[in-house]
Formats: structure tokens, C-alpha cells, sequence
């Protein structure tokens, strides 16, 4: 029997659908930005306002909160935790920084040299290469300045988000470990950030434009760990008997439904999408053996589309060709997804987990 059950769980975390939602989460981001640069209205998630690019990143940061949790619960050594974390996130981001400042050089209206020579060359390398150095960094020297908004990539600010919400949960989980009350810690620890969101968003105004993306900001911070810390309950919650269900289920369902302002209301459809892709990413639904051996592209997907698409609407959109521009910069960007999977971050995955044997091995 306990084999039996160890086989069933092994099958939910390979046969799963993870993949495909973090797929769909990259390329919500990608069409809401096609959409502003060509100059149409954002996609909203119902009447609440919450943009299409909005919730790829609520799915991105819920699926992350959820299956780090159960990576940190596997192995809670810092080395195996932070060796992990660096290694998904800082070859991908560091190949993509090259990328963007090899675009860059290729189509700035500035001599070649004298680009490189930039202080702000160096210094979107230098930022945008080590991440939790702000302020994040989106303009290069003579580079799409005819754009309606010159930035070479507009979507790696978040990155720094999701590093900060890997500290604290590693904090938080060795906080927890050794107690017996584990489930309840981490229901207080998702309501605090619940209640910081709410009261972020009642009582505080947003951040102007240059602080809100490009350094550490309350608002982002109260909108992201929520999200985050609420898939890490998900995950801290399992086996799910039928009163910790019931309690998952009615902290976001009471929130949209008595909750007296939009703070709260939005709140509480964030928490429901976060749920949502959640459990379709627990079971087998959009589970596909093809993709899988393709690759997992959604970082790629997320880190090259706005470089690309930015470049394409820049250069060739006229008003009368946004679908066939748009399949177009997927193509490309798909292809370097592709590569950045199989040249970059792949090769990054398979040294941490030869890193992690060499460590678990007794001498």
C-alpha cells in the first residue's frame, strides 16, 4: 500500500500540467503587450480591472510559490535551496541581457563603439545581469527611440519580485519546520500578506511609473508575496482533507463575495485565479508528452518576447497588420525560447541537480 501510494504521487509530479499553464501565463503577458504596443486597449480579467499581463504574472508567482515550497520541503539545506533558485533564474536572465544589449548595438542610431562605451550600456548590464540591484534598467542608448515606449525589454522587472519571495520563504519555512503546527503557521503567515495587500491597496497610493517597475516598491512587493505565500499555503496544506479544502476555498470566495470594497474584491479573484491554475496544474488535464520533450519555453516566452515584439510593431506596423506581425514575432520568439531552453537554461538544471547529488553522497 505505501508503495502504491508513493507511485501515485510520483505520477501526479510527472504527469502534470504545470508546463502548459506556465505556457499560458507567458503568453497572457506577451498579448497584453502586443496589444499596448500597437496602441489598442489592455485585456482586463473581469470587471475588477486586473489586466491580461497582470494575471500571467498572478499565475507565474502562484506556481512558484507553490512548487518552490515543495522543493524547499524536499531539501531545506540553504545550498541546495539558493544553488536551485540561481540557477533557474540568473542563466536565463544573464543570456537574455547579452541578447538584448546584441539587439541593441545592431539597431541603435548611435556609432558602434561609442554604444558600448555608454554609461548606460554598462549600466543596464550591470543591473539587469545581477537582478536584485535596482533600479532595473529598460532604456539603451539610441535604441527604438521612435517607439512609443523606448524599452528594450519592459518585462524583467519583476524578476526581482520573485528572488525577494524565494528569500522569504525559505525564512519563513525554517521558521515553521520544527513546530507541529504547520498548516496553521503558514494560514497566519498567507492572511498577514492577505491583510498587507488590502491595506496597501485602501490606504496607500500607487507608485509613479519610473519607481513602480524599475526599484523595490510596496505595492508590487503586497500584490506579488500575496500570490506567492498563497501557493506556498496550497502546497504546505497537502494531503488536502475536506476542512482544509473548505478553508482554501472560502478565504478567496469570501472575499469577492462580502468584501465591501474593490481592494478586497480584487483580492479575493486573485487568490481565485491563483487557485485555479493551481489545481489544473496538479492534475493531467493539458498534460502533454509532445511539449514536454520540447521543453519548458516559458521563461524564453517571457524574457524574449518583449525585445522582439517591441522591434517587429517599431519597424513594421502600419495599422492594417497587427495578426500577421504578431504570429511573426511569436515565431521568433518561440525559436528563441527554443535555445534558450536547450542551450541555456537546461544545461543550468542539470549541473544543480549533479551539484545536489555530489552533496547528498556520503564520503
Amino acid at each position: 500500500m505505501k508503495l502504491e501510494g508513493r507511485n501515485k504521487i510520483m505520477d501526479s509530479e510527472r504527469y502534470n500540467s504545470f508546463d502548459a499553464v506556465r505556457l499560458f501565463a507567458a503568453l497572457c503577458v506577451f498579448f497584453s503587450h502586443q496589444m499596448i504596443l500597437a496602441g489598442y486597449a489592455e485585456p482586463a480579467l473581469g470587471p475588477l480591472g486586473i489586466s491580461l499581463a497582470s494575471t500571467g504574472l498572478y499565475t507565474f508567482f502562484a506556481l512558484s510559490g507553490y512548487l518552490v515550497f515543495k522543493s524547499v520541503a524536499r531539501d531545506y539545506r540553504a545550498s541546495a535551496y539558493f544553488r536551485a533558485r540561481v540557477l533557474r533564474i540568473f542563466p536565463g536572465a544573464i543570456a537574455n541581457t547579452l541578447f538584448c544589449l546584441a539587439l541593441g548595438s545592431a539597431i541603435t542610431t548611435l556609432p558602434f563603439g561609442v554604444f558600448w562605451r555608454s554609461e548606460q550600456t554598462i549600466s543596464y548590464f550591470v543591473h539587469n545581469a545581477l537582478i536584485l540591484i535596482p533600479p532595473t534598467q529598460f532604456v539603451l542608448p539610441g535604441v527604438l527611440a521612435d517607439a512609443r515606449w523606448p524599452v528594450i525589454n519592459g518585462s524583467v522587472w519583476t524578476i526581482k519580485y520573485e528572488l525577494l519571495c524565494y528569500a522569504a520563504l525559505f525564512v519563513v519555512f525554517h521558521i515553521f519546520k520544527h513546530v507541529h503546527f504547520l498548516k496553521r503557521g503558514w494560514l497566519m503567515v498567507t492572511l498577514c500578506f492577505i491583510a498587507y495587500y488590502i491595506c496597501q491597496n485602501t490606504w496607500f497610493p500607487k507608485p509613479d511609473e519610473n519607481e513602480f517597475f524599475s526599484t523595490f516598491n510596496s505595492f508590487n512587493i503586497a500584490r506579488f508575496s500575496m500570490t506567492f505565500f498563497f501557493g506556498a499555503f496550497l502546497a504546505a496544506c497537502e494531503p488536502y482533507g475536506e476542512k482544509i479544502r473548505l478553508v482554501i476555498l472560502c478565504i478567496p470566495a469570501s472575499l469577492v463575495a462580502f468584501g465591501p470594497s474593490v481592494a478586497i474584491g480584487r483580492a479575493g479573484v486573485i487568490l481565485l485565479l491563483a487557485l485555479l491554475v493551481i489545481e489544473i496544474g496538479r492534475s493531467r488535464l493539458l498534460f502533454s508528452a509532445t511539449y514536454r520533450r520540447f521543453g519548458d519555453l516559458s521563461y524564453g516566452i517571457f524574457l524574449y518576447a518583449y525585445p522582439i515584439q517591441i522591434f517587429v510593431l517599431t519597424r513594421y506596423f502600419d495599422g492594417q497588420n497587427f495578426m500577421a506581425l504578431t504570429a511573426l514575432s511569436l515565431a521568433f520568439i518561440v525559436g528563441c525560447a527554443w535555445m534558450s531552453w536547450h542551450l541555456v537554461e537546461r544545461p543550468a538544471l542539470k549541473y544543480k541537480i549533479a551539484a545536489n547529488r555530489r552533496i547528498a553522497s556520503p564520503r
